[in-house]
């Protein structure tokens, strides 16, 4: 269970890259998560185009990490198949899994938000010819780390109650 305390963003990747094998761990740990009803609604767009990572710089100003990752992932909603508008933590589960995935097979990686900010939505469902009923929810930008930065320690008892607020 470390790897829930060794998981870091990162924001500074090697060019490196990820093996097929490496991405279906990572992308079938995000279609492990939990969802409302087990609907299990979401889509991934994975994309390695350099191209296209200059096009989503442009649109998500704090995507400019993708200069040097070698892919992103891209985890979309599908809001017909969604129950009772869980969507978002449906979506934010997945990404969590695909983000300790990427650790446990020693990349790094970096939760971008894209939903509900509504220019980045417009901009990745144009971008990525998206339809209506698909709505993107993040970026995930992953390779192998050029840093070496250890984890934060993020235990901090004070946020804890017992049965009511103190």
């Amino acid at each position: 269970m470390d790897i829930l305390f060794d998981r870091k963003s990162c924001r500074n990747y090697k060019s490196d890259d990820i093996p097929q094998d490496d991405l279906d761990y990572i992308l079938h740990a995000g279609m492990s998560s939990p969802s409302a009803y087990n609907t299990r609604h979401w889509s991934f767009i994975v994309i390695k185009n350099k191209e296209i990572h200059k096009k989503i710089m442009q649109i998500h100003s704090a995507s400019q990490m993708l200069a040097n990752a070698p892919l992103a992932i891209v985890v979309c909603a599908d809001l017909e198949k969604q129950y009772k508008n869980y969507w978002q933590q449906d979506c934010a589960a997945s990404t969590e899994n695909i983000l300790l995935a990427a650790t446990a097979k020693g990349y790094g990686s970096v939760w971008c938000g894209v939903a509900p900010i509504e220019d980045r939505v417009k901009g990745f469902r144009e971008l990525l010819n998206i339809p209506e009923n698909i709505m993107p929810f993040s970026l995930i930008v992953i390779g192998r780390s050029a840093e070496d930065k250890p984890a934060k320690q993020r235990w901090e008892p004070s946020k804890i109650k017992y049965e009511i607020w103190r």
